[in-house]
């Protein structure tokens, strides 16, 4: 395991933007939550996407969803990604990479605006979503063929860039593929202004998942997803590195928001 490289590429601005939001129970969304034996309670679980930027580069790990367009868990929307990225002065044609933490819907749903930039995904995400795609099997799933059309189209164009190893995909920003929530699911690690960042997305929806490692309800792979879990918490050992759960609504209080209008929206991680 090896952190993104350091030099004169280095020290990217992170920010957290939240789109959309939705108060959940441990019970709904941890997996097996009844064997802890411990009570019940609220979570508050935040949408978001995530941008790195630096003079001449703006990279996004995921893109958010149409909240309006399509009512799948009950998120109430906050902002949407085109007017979350106007408030940070941000052109989707000017985007140069769009990283997929994986193909569910609230995690690409947007990747149809941003047809400039390099699209980074899991091979093993491609192979299993791309697979149901052609097979006429995305019924009830977490992703429909619409969202999976700018991947196409991002392979047709030659954007589209599978990634099957720990692989630094720019300097200063490594994925690592991990699985468990879904086949090709990525986990983001990045050198930001104030030090390593892991942008766990759905590697980690929430802070108590990293705490104890226990997995999330929505897998492909359980074990995987314990594994995903360890491996957060070593690598965030062996390198430092502050993580960031993909969803949970207290991240917003561990780290500063932006100030002016953004701050509605987006937090500052380094």
């Amino acid at each position: 395991m090896s952190p993104p490289s350091g030099g004169d590429d280095a020290g990217f601005e992170v920010l957290q933007v939240k789109y959309a939001e939705r108060v959940t129970q441990k019970s709904v969304v941890l997996h097996d939550y009844a064997s802890y034996g411990l009570p019940d309670g609220d979570l508050h679980m935040e949408y978001n996407f995530w941008v790195m930027r630096r003079p001449g580069e703006v990279i996004l790990l995921d893109t958010g969803y149409d909240v309006a367009a399509r009512d799948w868990l009950g998120e109430i929307g906050v902002k949407p990604t085109p007017e979350g990225l106007a408030l940070l002065g941000i052109d989707p044609l000017d985007v140069t990479m769009v990283i997929t933490s994986h193909f569910h819907y609230d995690h690409i749903g947007y990747l149809r605006l941003f047809d400039n930039a390099q699209v980074v995904s899991g091979k093993s995400e491609y192979d299993y979503w791309f697979a149901k795609w052609q097979n006429d099997d995305l019924e009830g799933e977490f992703t429909i063929a619409e969202h999976l059309e700018p991947v196409k189209r991002a392979e047709e164009e030659g954007r589209l860039r599978l990634i099957s190893e720990e692989t630094e995909v720019r300097p200063g920003v490594t994925v690592y593929p991990v699985g468990g929530h879904c086949p090709g699911e990525l986990l983001t690690m990045v050198r930001s202004r104030s030090g390593l960042r892991i942008l766990a997305a759905d590697a980690a929806h929430f802070y108590e998942q990293i705490e104890n490692e226990w997995p999330f309800f929505a897998h492909t792979d359980l074990d995987e997803m314990r594994g995903a879990l360890s491996f957060i918490n070593k690598l965030s050992r062996e390198t430092g590195a502050v993580v960031v759960p993909g969803h949970d609504g207290r991240v917003r209080a561990k780290f500063p928001l932006m100030d002016g209008a953004a701050g509605e929206v987006a937090t500052v991680l380094g």
